[in-house]
């Protein structure tokens, strides 16, 4: 009985990680593993030996999913799927980069799952048969001669062994010349190899050709030709079979072009989705802004006009509604915001990053002069980029330092940048009252906080329209931090 295939699952959402291996179990397949980092994938296939790699490319550690795929190609010949909920162009040309065998936007049904992991184990199998032929072949080359031909270069006579004679469809013991040997030669490929073969024959060069034969009673046949001159007035050569590599590599190209296109219209589907939900969410939350702008200010006039006839506890309830309707109003302003960031064009010039920064910084100075602080900002930060778009990254990840360094005693907010395997990484560190690594996972996610709102105020978003401003701009964002000790924010702006 034939083992389950074995899938390694490189995903770091632990419930989007669950949920795929339970598909997979339930179409047949064995995933020992589940990988989050690019480390423990090198890791779990040294130690497992899968037969494919499901890889999500946004996963934890320095290296992403991409990265992680090609290093795995120079140790390792395992296919690689990728997984991901994005396809912006940048991203998309990384990942053609390392020649993957699919890619599966997210969310996917089992019965595209199913079928583009079939199509790449047929493709990994086609490849392999292909190096195995092609190795075979050269080592039957070299053992023995597979047919053997001959040219009178003034007569243009050819003689050929019976294997030749037999791969041409050629009858045995008959004379034949240059031009039966182009008319056995398919019509579209015809004048090609006779203006190669009339150029070898007048500057004796070396003539090295695949065609297709055609012999009536007989199925077309790819041959290939090598020859050389043996002297002015002959030509030697061997001529070989080789319909069985062509056909397996227009099979492996018509599976190549299946697979485009059906990244292609994964790809305009996804953009088209991402579009209809960005209008939605546009249309709803400007929407809501007026009734709530309504509520807010009946509940002021309520506070202003009337207190003898609410009393204390109206007046309390009172002021609550209207707080949560301030909140609910910031939140319905940052939800536009972030609906607004992929429908605006990119403008793309070098920003001088540190005037940016030196810019907010003053801003959070002003703001609150009472407080005892240190901003640096390193000079001449340079990045090719949207000037309007990296104002608003700087300006969530630095009042972001700002708001969770308030307890500090003095406040420090760091802004700069390093090189990291020639790659630019920015970076804003504070030293602020810093989160739990364990739930960094939760960072970037709408509406995710790890603080209670009577902590630190805040909607929950600015991170998550870092990321897509970051990812935008073809990069990627990570941070670092231990509880009291601050965080380091790092992001980069592709190349």
């Amino acid at each position: 009985m034939k083992n389950p295939a074995r899938i390694l699952v490189v995903e770091d959402e632990s419930i989007v990680a669950f949920n795929l291996q339970q598909r997979l179990s339930q179409l047949g397949y064995d995933v020992p593993a589940i990988a989050v980092s690019g480390q423990e994938s090198f890791d779990l296939v040294t130690q497992t030996l899968p037969d494919l790699v499901l890889m999500d490319i946004h996963i934890q550690g320095d290296m992403d999913g991409i990265e992680v795929a090609a290093r795995l190609q120079e140790t390792h010949a395992i296919p690689v799927i990728y997984l991901t909920a994005y396809s912006e162009d940048s991203t998309l040309e990384r990942a053609r980069k390392t020649r993957p065998y699919g890619y599966l936007l997210k969310p996917f049904s089992e019965r595209e799952l199913h079928a583009t992991i079939q199509m790449a184990f047929e493709r990994h199998k086609l490849e392999t048969e292909l190096s195995d032929n092609r190795r075979l072949l050269q080592q039957a080359l070299d053992a023995a001669s597979m047919g053997v031909l001959e040219l009178d270069t003034g007569s243009q006579a050819i003689t050929t062994s019976p294997r030749s004679a037999d791969l041409i469809g050629w009858q045995q013991d008959q004379p034949h010349t240059v031009a039966d040997l182009l008319a056995r030669v398919d019509a579209g490929e015809r004048a090609t190899v006779q203006s190669r073969l009339t150029e070898s024959l007048d500057a004796l060069k070396h003539f090295s050709e695949e065609f297709r034969v055609l012999a009536e009673g007989l199925p077309p046949r790819w041959i290939k030709l090598d020859a050389g001159h043996a002297s002015q007035q002959r030509m030697t050569g061997v001529v070989q079979d080789i319909s069985e590599r062509k056909q397996s590599e227009i099979r492996l190209r018509m599976l190549n072009e299946g697979l485009e296109n059906l990244v292609t219209e994964r790809t305009s589907e996804l953009h088209q989705s991402l579009k209809e939900l960005e209008s939605f969410s546009y249309s709803v939350a400007h929407d809501l802004r007026s009734p709530v702008r309504v509520i807010v200010s009946f509940c002021q006039e309520l506070i202003r006009n009337h207190p003898e006839t609410l009393g204390q506890d109206g007046l309390d309830l009172i002021h609550r509604i209207a707080t949560s309707g301030q909140r609910m109003g910031a939140l319905i302003d940052a939800l536009l915001h972030m609906s607004r960031l992929n429908q605006v064009p990119m403008q793309l010039r070098v920003v001088d990053i540190s005037a940016i920064a030196s810019e907010i910084a003053a801003q959070l100075l002003e703001s609150d002069p009472k407080r005892v602080a240190q901003v640096r900002v390193s000079p001449k930060l340079e990045a090719m980029a949207d000037p309007a778009l990296m104002h608003s990254l700087l300006d969530n990840l630095m009042r972001n330092a700002w708001k969770f360094s308030a307890r500090s005693e003095i406040t420090r907010i760091d802004v700069g940048a390093k090189s990291v395997n020639g790659e630019t990484v920015f970076f804003v560190r504070d030293n602020g009252c810093g989160f739990d690594m364990a739930s960094a996972n939760r960072l970037f996610g709408p509406f995710q906080r790890l603080h209670r709102d009577d902590e630190y105020a805040g909607t929950g978003i600015g991170l998550t329209i870092v990321q897509r401003i970051v990812m935008r701009h073809g990069g990627k964002v990570w941070a670092f931090s231990e509880p009291g000790l601050g965080a380091a924010f790092h992001f980069t702006l592709g190349s």
